[in-house]
């Protein structure tokens, strides 16, 4: 399968953070039943982890995300996607 995310970030679970304008933790991620190959971007190891879609206001954004440790989420994003870290 190929890698069609690319890493965003690592963050602590609840940390606010934002796909494309919307904070994901304000949002029920509606899994997506696909599992994507991504890779760790510090060791290279390759993950399958799930996608999932947040929708506001019809506006739907599509992310992948996966737990690498106790409560650090890696989380994926299309290149086109705009993030950001509200810390």
């Amino acid at each position: 399968m190929e890698i069609d995310y690319k890493f965003s970030a690592i963050i602590e679970i609840n940390d606010s953070y934002e796909v494309d304008g919307l904070n994901i933790w304000n949002f029920y991620w509606h899994c997506t039943d696909r599992n994507v190959e991504v890779r760790d971007p510090f060791e290279g190891h390759l993950y399958h982890f799930k996608e999932y879609e947040i929708e506001s206001n019809g506006k739907k954004v599509n992310f992948v995300a996966g737990e690498f440790s106790n409560r650090k989420v890696g989380i994926f994003t299309k290149e086109k996607l705009m993030v950001r870290n509200l810390l």
